[in-house]
């Protein structure tokens, strides 16, 4: 059984290195990127209702794909190195998409992600998030 594991992992070693490499940018890049994107998040986001007849189309479309995209790490990062809660909430508030609103407010009022949020502000020398 030993062997057959030495195998597989000189089998594929090329493999393997390209995604611990993979996996420590992404790790480290989200070290560095989620306290200032949360620092982005306007300190009443939670308090009062957002506009959003005025949007660009272009940058609608902008957001959605940047949020997709953090939503994925969030989902990947559950499962190697990084902050993958906190990156699909970050995913999540980009993204446009119906009963977005009830999730976020649902999401805020949970004191654990309230503070990690808080904790990520304070880190990127902003004002704490009201609700």
């Amino acid at each position: 059984m030993l062997e057959f594991i030495n195998e597989l992992l000189a089998q594929y070693e090329d493999i393997l290195l390209t995604v611990g490499i993979v996996s420590s940018i992404i790790f480290v890049v989200s070290l560095l990127l989620t306290p200032w994107l949360v620092g982005k998040i306007p300190t009443d986001y939670f308090i009062k209702d957002r506009d959003k007849s005025k949007s660009n189309i272009l940058i609608v479309t902008l957001k959605n794909i940047i949020g997709l995209v953090l939503l994925f790490a969030g989902i990947i990062m559950l499962v190697t190195p990084g902050q993958g809660i906190v990156t699909i909430v970050l995913g999540l508030f980009l993204m446009e998409f119906p009963g977005k609103r009830k999730l976020e407010v649902k999401l805020i009022h949970n004191d654990v992600t309230f503070k990690t949020l808080n904790w990520l502000r304070d880190k990127a020398n902003k004002p704490p998030l009201k609700r």
